[in-house]
């Protein structure tokens, strides 16, 4: 007897939506004349792929916090450039051609943010709380995360975005260990995660109590150049696999004393 997918959940359904919305959001910008995209935008193909991972996914419980995770990304980065942001909106006429479409599409990526931000979060605790998961779960979010990482480097290397080339080769090395690491035991799964999750915890905190705060919190790392979008980024990156790392323990006990 064939069993039936799992089903979206409502919440999961909102994530999905919000990152779509921000894929149409951005190419309505770009189609606009929005000079923050000289070249067509890689921007949607990422909302895209992050939505299919997330739809297609569903039997995993933690998939909705991969696409709340990126939303994320992109909404710490958007109140980096607050001020520019909301010129597209007050002033749509002065960023690009066709201001009606500045200014929906802004309006669209604001809306569709906060609601992949919250929904997935909502959707992942939901989740969490309504099934029973199998520890392995842990592997698969890592083969998730570092197939992202990895894909979103390839694209910004092949697509010349103007970002921190070292920023970008850190988090690729990181995707490529992250991926190889997933193909071990849960043990060692798990103690990747924690030591992952101490560590952006530890990159963000350092740069939001000793970066510039006259330039946006920046602060050079290395030879990487960080920005307040980053350590946010590392900041809920941080938290989400310290916790994972810590809750694949909690479940590896509940299953092997279930009293």
């Amino acid at each position: 007897m064939k069993t039936s997918p799992p089903q979206l959940t409502l919440p999961a359904m909102l994530t999905v939506a919000g990152l779509v919305g921000c894929s149409v959001a951005i190419w309505i910008q770009w189609l606009s004349g929005d000079p923050a995209y000289p070249k067509f935008p890689p921007g949607p193909i990422f909302f895209i792929a992050v939505a299919a991972i997330v739809t297609f996914a569903a039997r995993w419980w933690w998939t909705p916090l991969i696409g709340s995770a990126f939303a994320l990304l992109v909404t710490s980065g958007w109140f980096a450039h607050l001020p520019m942001q909301m010129q597209r909106l007050t002033r749509p006429g002065a960023t690009g051609g066709f201001p009606p479409g500045i200014f929906v599409g802004t309006l669209g990526i604001i809306v569709s943010l906060f609601l992949a931000d919250v929904a997935g979060l909502v959707a992942t605790v939901s989740n969490y709380r309504s099934r029973r998961h199998a520890i392995e779960g842990v592997r698969m979010l890592l083969r998730c995360f570092g197939a992202i990482f990895l894909l979103m480097g390839a694209l910004v290397i092949a697509t010349g975005l103007h970002t921190d080339r070292y920023h970008n080769l850190m988090h690729m090395s990181w995707g490529a260990l992250a991926f190889a690491v997933s193909f071990l035991g849960v043990k060692t799964a798990k103690y990747f995660c924690i030591g992952s999750g101490l560590f952006y915890l530890i990159l963000a905190i350092l740069g939001l109590t000793i970066g510039d705060s006259g330039m946006g919190r920046a602060w050079r790392a290395g030879p990487m150049l960080l920005h307040t979008g980053d350590h946010v980024f590392h900041l809920v990156l941080g938290c989400i696999f310290l916790g994972f790392g810590f809750v694949t323990e909690r479940r590896r006990h509940l299953q092997e004393d279930p009293a």
